[in-house]
């Protein structure tokens, strides 16, 4: 007689934070500095770092650029943006302090096609992509991506929804459906998913955990049933909620209390949430306020650029890929591929796939993602994996 045994099932509890968490917000201000180099010269080297406090905003790190920087500017219209224009906010931007501690460095000009200085070297036509493909890693690092075929958006489902319930969040304030919101917002969302071999299936949302900032003229009991219908509830399928979902909005009932807990932050403070929520791995480097050179962003986009065409492939249902690279070497030293068990191709024949059709050098990576644009400001906001516009969210077409 065949023993029948029935999919193992489990939790999974993913995050997502606001633009106006303390973290994001020195994100964005850092990604913003980045875009501002790189409209200015595409091969800026920049490493910025951002710390917030009540009142205060502090920017600090080194810039090689041609760019003429305002960092106070760049600062106070990024908090414009997400929404901190209220004097009894943490923050105000017409208001705060700004200490600009970036350190800019001279960078050498080169002559134009006539052999003259011409005072914008790094745009000279012809120059630029020629040094670019001189570039090599900037740093030691190993970095992971990471596809499921569990959403259409080859994300898990935990952190798709979760960040789904921010960006709601953070429209309802802005299109005044709930006018009291403000800016700081955190989401949790644990899923039941069920497992066979290595192939995992979400079966119900299980758990949503919502707490808001907002202003004092809204009761708790509002408050979360306008959030439980107006946002919770339009940004989960309904074929994943059932009467046993629990819904946690503003559990401490705390009114206007910032999210975030005592109002403090720096750059690099959600990498969990900048990515896969806790699936797959993280090489533990930040992204925002680097450019391309650091690999810890650009080999982290190609990682998912890479797992999420094999899965799109058919080649797996779920792909973690990790790279590793050193300083003052453009190839990796290492590709690592696990399917979980979801592939029926060996992972050698993988790895095969992934250099015929993937350039790895930071130099390919930044040309064939066009990671010298200035793309980086909206990647600091809901997660670097969640935009269809994203280049390294367009899967490629392998060649097999």
């Amino acid at each position: 007689m065949t023993i029948q045994h029935e999919p193992e099932t489990f939790l999974f509890t993913s995050e997502s934070v606001g633009e106006g968490h303390p973290d994001k917000i020195c994100d964005q201000i850092a990604d913003a500095i980045l875009d501002e180099c790189l409209r200015h010269d595409p091969l800026s080297k920049v490493a910025i770092e951002v710390a917030v406090r009540p009142g205060l905003v502090i920017v600090f790190g080194v810039v090689d650029s041609l760019a003429c920087l305002d960092v106070d500017g760049i600062v106070r219209e990024v908090l414009r943006d997400i929404g901190y224009d209220s004097p009894d906010q943490e923050l105000d931007y017409r208001t705060c302090d700004v200490m600009d501690y970036v350190e800019v460095r001279s960078v050498k000009k080169l002559p134009n096609s006539n052999g003259n200085g011409n005072g914008n070297g790094a745009l000279v036509s012809g120059s630029f992509p020629s040094r670019a493909e001189k570039e090599v890693a900037g740093d030691q690092g190993m970095v992971f991506g990471y596809a499921t075929d569990e959403t259409p958006q080859l994300l898990p489902l935990t952190i798709d929804l979760a960040h789904r319930i921010s960006r709601a969040l953070k429209a309802a304030c802005i299109e005044g459906t709930l006018p009291w919101l403000r800016p700081d917002t955190k989401v949790q969302v644990t899923a039941e998913y069920k497992q066979e071999g290595g192939h995992i299936a979400p079966l119900r949302v299980h758990t949503v955990v919502v707490t808001a900032q907002h202003t004092p003229d809204v009761t708790v009991d509002e408050l979360r049933g306008a959030i439980r219908e107006m946002v919770v509830l339009k940004s989960i399928p309904a074929m994943y909620l059932d009467a046993r979902t629990v819904y946690h909005i503003q559990p401490t009932g705390d009114v206007g209390v910032t999210p975030s807990g005592k109002f403090a932050g720096v750059t690099g403070r959600k990498i969990v949430v900048d990515t896969y929520g806790g699936w797959g791995a993280h090489g533990g480097g930040a992204f925002s306020g680097k450019d391309f050179r650091q690999v810890d962003r650009s080999a982290a986009y190609m990682a998912r650029w890479i797992a999420k065409s094999l899965v799109h492939a058919g080649l797996a249902q779920r792909c973690l890929i990790q790279l590793s690279y050193s300083s003052g070497i453009a190839e990796p030293l290492s590709i690592f591929i696990d399917t979980f068990g979801t592939s029926q191709v060996s992972v050698e024949r993988l790895k095969q796939i992934v250099r015929m059709n993937f350039d790895l050098r930071p130099a390919g990576i930044a040309m064939e993602l066009g990671l010298m644009s200035p793309i980086y400001y909206a990647t600091a906001k809901n997660g670097h994996f969640t935009s269809g516009l994203f280049p390294w969210e367009r899967v490629r077409e392998l060649v097999l």
